[in-house]
């Protein structure tokens, strides 16, 4: 099939099925009412000219594929619970990036339906809208789940917002730590490339060799490159007596590309390449210049095992919409999963369990508070601390401890 007239077919079967999905949820109505908000971007009228659908042939606006990609994970978490016999859920879908319905309308609009939530799921595309509904869930005591980056928004003194996706400084705070503890005796070097970004995560670098005095610290060797680094500015620094982990704090495709192919090309060193969960999507598992260089990055889910689940749910994906599925489809389904299993339980209660890994999917959660660094006492939000290290090797992806 062509990959048009499959992307076509995809967003056709979406969107017919997306406003009775919705009805169908709101009517589903029993003794116990317990109702579940998602909010994800859709973009939906992008699709439609008034009342005409009007991509078909064409090519999918990027800004749409997250979010509906994330709903169709809902979608087909829904169906699992019916099939499990769980039919308490009242679950309303809010597409808060179509026109004339922005996220301050839809709180403006449903705000009485809303107040009434047992918990409300978000998947975010701007840090800007954050804020608003997580203000929103502060005031009304409504557990907001944001399940996809970008996630914190620079929220405090909240502690109605739980992050499933873990922030950056956590992430580099168990990439430091995975080194101390797996690495430590071998040549350690830091890569650094320019960018806002990149000196947003370096400081969290430092942070953390800070505050790891008292846990067998190493100190970070910093090398700063530009894009168009040459191959002896790298080499210069490894070690071919013993082995060599390199951390890096770039999240430009380009130039992780260029590392890797780099030192795959000069054999007589041996290292391994540590970064960021932004690598997950790069392309550097398959092709031959990527061969034999290990590459480790942190990641909150575990979509690399072979478990039952997740064989089945992938195998139903691919069946109906042949392709393989998405993170943010794999996000979807593994959030609306849990979370519907919880609060058909223990409504109210539910996030107190968000953590029981009685209710795992793919990937275990540990919810922490995070409390403000100036006022102790105060928690700014609950984070999931449990982070994996996920290694691409010559084609193959593993989780490791």
């Amino acid at each position: 099939m062509h990959i048009k007239s499959i992307i076509s077919f995809f967003l056709f079967v979406v969107f017919i099925s997306i406003i009775p999905f919705i009805s169908i949820a709101q009517t589903a109505q029993q003794k116990t009412e317990n109702r579940i908000a998602v909010f994800t971007p859709i973009y939906l009228d992008s699709a439609f000219n008034g009342s005409e659908f009007k991509i078909w042939d064409n090519a999918l606006p990027k800004n749409m594929l997250p979010g509906l990609e994330f709903y169709n994970g809902i979608q087909m978490a829904i169906d699992s619970l019916n099939r499990e016999g769980i039919n308490n859920l009242i679950i309303e879908i809010y597409d808060y990036k179509s026109k004339g319905n922005s996220l301050q309308e839809i709180l403006k609009n449903s705000k009485n339906k809303l107040a009434t939530s047992t918990v409300i799921i978000a998947s975010f595309n701007r840090y800007n809208d954050i804020k608003i509904l997580a203000d929103f869930a502060y005031q009304k005591k409504i557990p907001l789940i944001s399940a996809t980056y970008p996630n914190d928004g620079g929220i405090t003194n909240n502690p109605y917002f739980f992050l499933i996706n873990p922030t950056i400084q956590t992430h580099v705070n168990a990439i430091y730590n995975n080194v101390i503890q797996h690495y430590r005796h071998s040549n350690i070097l830091y890569l650094k490339c320019k960018g806002s970004f990149e000196n947003w995560v370096d400081n969290y670098f430092i942070e953390s060799e800070r505050n790891n005095e008292d846990k067998g610290r190493f100190t970070l060797k910093p090398i700063t490159l530009i894009d168009s680094f040459l191959i002896n500015e790298l080499l210069i620094n490894l070690d071919s007596t013993t082995n060599n982990t390199i951390l890096c704090n770039c999240s430009k495709e380009k130039f992780i590309q260029k590392i890797i192919t780099q030192l795959s090309l000069n054999t007589q060193y041996k290292t391994v390449l540590m970064g960021l969960p932004t690598w997950d999507v790069f392309n550097i598992s398959d092709e031959v210049e990527y061969k034999n260089v290990p590459v480790i990055f942190t990641s909150a889910y575990n979509y690399n095992n072979s478990s039952p689940i997740l064989d089945s749910v992938s195998k139903f994906y691919e069946a109906k919409y042949y392709l393989k599925p998405s993170e943010f489809f794999l996000k979807g389904y593994e959030t609306m999963l849990r979370v519907g299993k919880i609060v058909s339980l223990y409504e109210e209660n539910a996030i107190r369990l968000l953590s029981d890994n009685l209710f795992k999917v793919f990937s275990e959660i540990n919810i922490k508070p995070h409390y403000n660094s100036n006022q102790k006492t105060q928690i700014d939000y609950f984070e999931n601390k449990k982070i994996y290290h996920i290694k691409k090797l010559n084609g193959k992806i593993v989780a490791v401890d």
